[in-house]
C-alpha cells in the first residue's frame, strides 16, 4: 500500500505543481508542448546525441532520478526523505504534461470576446462569434489528447519513467514537436502501425471522457455514425460537437455541419466539459495506479519502494 500511496502522492503533487507553474510562468516557451520538450530543445549535449539515442536518453535520466530519490529516502529517516523523494518525482512528472493547455487559449479568446463590440442582443459581433469560436472549441476538445492522456496513462501503467519516455517520444517525433526537430522516431518506429495506433487510442479515451462528462447515454444512430466515421477530424472534436450539440471545426474543416453554430455561451459550456473530462481522466489514472499496485506482486526488500 505504501507504494500505491507514494505514486498517488506524486501524481497529485504534480497536478499542483502544474497549476503553480501555469500561474507563475505560463505556457512552455517556443510553442513546445511540455516543459520537458523545451528543456530537451535547449540542451546542447542532448542535441549532439545520435537521433536514436535521443529517445532513450530522457528515459535513462528518469531512471537515474528515481534511483536518486530512493537513495534520498533511505538516507533521511523520520519521513523527511520520503517527502523529498515524492517532491522530486512530482517535479519530474509535472514537466511531462500540460493540463492547462486548452484553458489558456480559450481564456484569451473569452477576454477578447468580452471586449468586442456587441449587437442589439448583447452578443459579440459575428466577426468573433462564429468561426473563431468553432475553432476554439475544437482546440479545447482535442487538448487533453495532445497534452495529458498519454503521459498520465504511461505513468499509471509504467510509472514515472514511462511518462518521461512517452513525453520524449511525443516531443521529439510527434506533430507537436515544434520547429527544428528531426523526428528520430521515423528511424525507429513505423508511424503507420505503432505511433499512429497509440494516438488513435489516446484520442478515443479523450472522446469517451468528454461524452462521460456530458453524461450522454442517449446517443442516436446518426450521432453514433458521426462518432464512428468522423469527418477527417480528431474524434475528440467530434465528441465535443455531439456533447454540445453545436458545430465545431478543426483546421478549417467543420464537424457537425448540420448542428447550430456556437456562441460565447457554448464556449463556456465547452470549458466546463473540458474541466470535467480532465477530472475524469485524472481519477481514472489514479484508479489504475491504485489497482495496479494492489494486484502487482510484492517487491523485494531491496527495492526503493519497499516498506
Amino acid at each position: 500500500m505504501r507504494r500505491a500511496a507514494d505514486r498517488l502522492s506524486v501524481f497529485g503533487l504534480a497536478l499542483i505543481v502544474q497549476a503553480a507553474v501555469n500561474y507563475l510562468l505560463g505556457p512552455p516557451p517556443d510553442g513546445r508542448p511540455t516543459w520537458l520538450a523545451w528543456a530537451l530543445a535547449q540542451s546542447r549535449q542532448f542535441a549532439s546525441l545520435p537521433p536514436r539515442l535521443r529517445v532513450f536518453a530522457p528515459f535513462a535520466a528518469s531512471l537515474a532520478v528515481i534511483r536518486g530519490a530512493a537513495l534520498i529516502e533511505r538516507g533521511r529517516p523520520g519521513g523527511s526523505g520520503r517527502v523529498l523523494s515524492i517532491a522530486i518525482q512530482a517535479l519530474l512528472l509535472a514537466v511531462t504534461f500540460d493540463a492547462w493547455r486548452g484553458l489558456r487559449a480559450s481564456d484569451a479568446v473569452q477576454r477578447q470576446l468580452a471586449d468586442a463590440p456587441v449587437d442589439a442582443e448583447g452578443r459579440p459581433v459575428a466577426a468573433l462569434d462564429g468561426e473563431r469560436i468553432e475553432a476554439e472549441i475544437g482546440r479545447l476538445a482535442n487538448a487533453p489528447s495532445e497534452s495529458v492522456v498519454g503521459p498520465w496513462a504511461a505513468y499509471a501503467a509504467f510509472d514515472l519513467s514511462g511518462a518521461v519516455a512517452y513525453a520524449a517520444v511525443e516531443s521529439l517525433g510527434g506533430p507537436m514537436a515544434g520547429p527544428g526537430t528531426e523526428g528520430p522516431l521515423t528511424a525507429m518506429l513505423d508511424p503507420g502501425r505503432r505511433l499512429i495506433s497509440v494516438r488513435r487510442v489516446r484520442d478515443a479515451v479523450t472522446a469517451a471522457a468528454t461524452l462521460a462528462a456530458r453524461g450522454r447515454s442517449d446517443l442516436q444512430p446518426p450521432e453514433l455514425e458521426e462518432l464512428a466515421l468522423g469527418s477527417e477530424t480528431p474524434i475528440p472534436v467530434t465528441a465535443m460537437s455531439v456533447a454540445l450539440d453545436r458545430r465545431t471545426s478543426w483546421n478549417g474543416r467543420s464537424v457537425g455541419w448540420q448542428r447550430p453554430p456556437p456562441d460565447i455561451n457554448d464556449l463556456s459550456r465547452a470549458r466546463r466539459l473540458h474541466l470535467k473530462a480532465l477530472g475524469l481522466l485524472a481519477v481514472t489514472a489514479a484508479g489504475v495506479v491504485a489497482l495496479g499496485d494492489l494486484i502487482r506482486p510484492p517487491r523485494s526488500s531491496d527495492d526503493e519502494w519497499a516498506e
